[in-house]
């Protein structure tokens, strides 16, 4: 699988339950924020008064297996007693947890034998973005006699290298204030977890800007002939699946056709106007989807993605929309992305600005079924490293050369620029 899910929290909902299988509050309510978050429009604001307040996600049914992990963090007042904020486990069982201290700084914490690991960090400056990423290794044994490999990565530089006690079949994550902690006021975003499998991203997710790209305009097939909601005409089925916060019952497209050829296929918004630049590393592009259906008899659909028109297609597996209302990805959990590509279908090379403009995104009935089969929302989640921000150094007399990152292909390197003197000669 490699990448097991990815959220920048651009469906900019918590209490519908859009981008996550489960959320869980307790004297507070993590809420979406556009005003501060990384690229996008949106991050999860976690401020509670009292109790704990933080999202919840389901990926497996419980493996054991390495998985490695990504959130950017902001801090915008700290907590007034030391918190968990992320935590790596299964149903009710969290040993893994990175913990935000009083002064700012963080440690890794075993919570089954709730003792810290290791030393804190260096303190984290508040209104300031940082990449924090662990590595939880979960070996099979008992609970109190495995351990497991955990480690801590700030802004990819390795702080925190420990032993805690053993998941015994990893299949979740939670992030936010996962216990009592006044005064905390976070922002998280960005969030990603990887396995071991395949050939990419079997490692840490590194840096990432997560952007969603929504259905634009008519592509390649209109063949979902019911429809609620929206403007008019077949040819305009994007207009009922295009809203960022899916609306569900208010707008969807529908079919009850049988066979299995029923498509619709769009294509999707600017990804210049979404903030990928030019040059910009495209990491994956992944298809979500908001299904649901009438009953919970059977029925099912796959989703789709192609380079551009006519194309060659990427097809999900068979997709359960076996539910009686509205679910994100799949009727049952785990609710994780059907979709997820690397590379560009039609070239197999990686994807770019470009590709994006041409990519189509969609869905098609694949099983010869007369249930009903609904989208209310379709989405292309993608994920790009954007460069460091450049920075102009003034001496007092002359404007000194400063560093640049130029992307070699796999990592961000340092190299020098020239710069205007005051005298307006080149250095």
């Amino acid at each position: 699988m490699a990448r097991l899910w990815t959220c920048g929290f651009e469906l900019q909902s918590v209490t519908a339950l859009m981008e996550w299988q489960d959320t869980n509050t307790v004297g507070g309510t993590p809420a979406i924020s556009t005003s501060i978050h990384r690229g996008g429009a949106a991050s999860l604001r976690v401020t509670p008064t009292a109790g704990t307040s933080y999202i919840e996600h389901q990926f497996t049914s419980g493996v054991v297996m390495r998985t490695m992990h990504r959130f950017y963090l902001y801090i915008s007042a700290l907590p007034a007693a030391d918190c968990n904020i992320y935590g790596i486990g299964q149903s009710g069982y969290f040993p893994g947890m990175i913990r935000l201290r009083t002064d700012g700084s963080l440690i890794l914490r075993d919570d089954q034998a709730a003792t810290n690991l290791g030393s804190a960090t260096s303190p984290l400056n508040l209104g300031q973005w940082y990449r924090i990423e662990a590595d939880f290794n979960d070996v099979t044994g008992t609970l109190t006699a495995g351990v497991s490999a955990f480690k801590l990565y700030i802004d990819g530089t390795l702080v925190s290298d420990q032993m805690c006690t053993n998941i015994n079949g990893f299949s979740r994550i939670r992030a936010g204030a996962l216990q009592s902690a006044n005064s905390l006021d976070i922002y998280l975003d960005d969030l990603a977890v990887n396995d071991t499998t395949g050939s990419t991203q079997t490692g840490l997710p590194g840096a990432g800007t997560v952007v969603h790209l929504q259905p634009a305009g008519q592509g390649d097939n209109n063949g979902w002939a019911t429809a609620t909601g929206g403007t008019a005409g077949t040819a305009n089925n994007f207009t009922r699946v295009s809203e960022v916060t899916p609306n569900d019952a208010t707008s969807y497209n529908a079919t009850t056709a049988t066979g299995t050829t029923t498509t619709d296929d769009f294509t999707v918004s600017s990804p210049t106007t979404a903030g990928i630049g030019a040059s910009d590393p495209v990491t994956l592009v992944s298809v979500g989807v908001r299904l649901g259906s009438t009953a919970t008899t059977t029925a099912s659909i796959v989703t789709r993605l192609k380079g551009q028109a006519s194309g060659t297609t990427t097809e999900s597996a068979s997709t359960s929309v076996a539910v009686n209302g509205w679910q994100t990805h799949k009727a049952a959990v785990p609710r994780l992305y059907g979709i997820t590509a690397y590379t560009n279908p039609q070239t197999s090379t990686a994807w770019t600005r470009t590709s994006l403009a041409s990519m189509q995104i969609g869905y098609r009935s694949n099983v010869s079924q007369s249930s009903t089969r609904r989208v209310s929302a379709l989405w292309a989640l993608v994920e790009y490293v954007s460069p460091p921000q450049r920075a102009k150094v003034w001496t007092g007399s002359a404007w000194k050369t400063c560093p640049v990152k130029v992307w070699t292909g796999s990592a961000w390197k340092t190299s020098v620029v020239k710069s205007r003197t005051s005298g307006g000669t080149w250095e």
